[in-house]
């Protein structure tokens, strides 16, 4: 996950597979959306930042973290993710400020991370944050909220709360996220948003094409599943008709010898791979019917029943 907090909602918990995202984006563009895309799915988390219109920055992460992606490349994943399908979409706006710190902080350089903070010294690394004139954002965060703090050369310049769109100077400890079960703290050095270098990635290249040809990549990997899928079900149904014929035979041999196998692969011929119900009921029919050349309607009901019972319990 990539735990930030919201800012003002745009739209909440939207299916991205259910939309073209580039033409979504473009309206984002033309309307100089300021604010964030959140993506999650079982696959990661990814994040697009929007400053004015101007998508400055996309960041994608996989749930082990081992995967990390930005620029063209995370815009690429999360096209994919959201074409997979089980990905939720939300969108907040922020202020242009507070977008800055945000991008410094999605590629800031980790100096804690996933700190439990029943256990951690908070007062002596905010001690340090002072004492060394640090440039870092400090994240505490659950599962259901974040904050963020900021800080420059060792001077707090104030609060990402829950559903802000600008920093604030101060936190209120009643309802401080420090304070819930379970919160956790990262320290992330960022850099003076003076220092940022921002790219317009949407002014520097069509996002269409690369929407395409990941939903062509993926199309054609899913057909090539379900086609290795539907290879290997007519395999295990050719190979259990096989099975089936091979007991029949042995079971017909048991009760009216080598004539009753021989009619049992003839009147099988009938039955096909996936070894319907009604198949197999006009095989029973027409082995009763070939078997009585040899055999009597006691002996031949008594083999069907045995290969009834064979077939029901394999």
């Amino acid at each position: 996950m990539i735990f930030l907090p919201r800012g003002k909602p745009v739209r909440q918990k939207v299916n991205p597979a259910r939309i073209n995202l580039p033409e979504a984006m473009g309206k984002l563009r033309t309307g100089t959306f300021t604010g964030y895309l959140h993506f999650e799915a079982p696959q990661g988390a990814g994040v697009i930042l929007f400053q004015k219109g101007q998508l400055i920055s996309s960041i994608f992460i996989d749930n082990d973290e081992s995967e990390r992606l930005i620029a063209y490349d995370a815009i690429a994943k999360i096209f994919e993710i959201s074409i997979l399908g089980g990905a939720v979409l939300n969108i907040f706006s922020l202020s242009a400020d507070l977008v800055l710190g945000v991008h410094a902080l999605l590629h800031g350089r980790y100096l804690q991370k996933h700190q439990d903070l029943s256990c951690f010294d908070v007062r002596t690394q905010l001690d340090q944050i002072r004492d060394d004139g640090l440039t870092v954002c400090l994240r505490i965060y659950t599962d259901d909220q974040t904050t963020l703090i900021f800080y420059d050369q060792g001077y707090a310049l104030g609060f990402f709360h829950e559903g802000k769109t600008e920093l604030e100077t101060s936190a209120d400890i009643s309802t401080s996220v420090a304070r819930l079960p379970g919160a956790k703290l990262d320290l992330l050095e960022i850099r003076d948003s003076d220092e940022i270098v921002l790219a317009d990635l949407m002014g520097s290249a069509n996002l269409g094409p690369i929407w395409q040809r990941t939903r062509k990549l993926l199309l054609e990997e899913r057909h090539k599943r379900e086609e290795t899928a539907m290879r290997s079900q007519d395999q295990n149904q050719e190979q259990r008709r096989q099975r089936t014929l091979s007991t029949f035979k042995i079971i017909a041999g048991n009760h009216i010898g080598k004539f009753g196998v021989t009619q049992v692969e003839k009147a099988f011929l009938v039955v096909g791979a996936d070894l319907r119900v009604e198949e197999m009921e006009k095989f029973y029919v027409d082995l009763q019917r070939l078997a009585r050349l040899v055999a009597g309607q006691p002996k031949i009901l008594t083999m069907i029943e045995e290969m009834k019972k064979k077939f029901n319990d394999q």
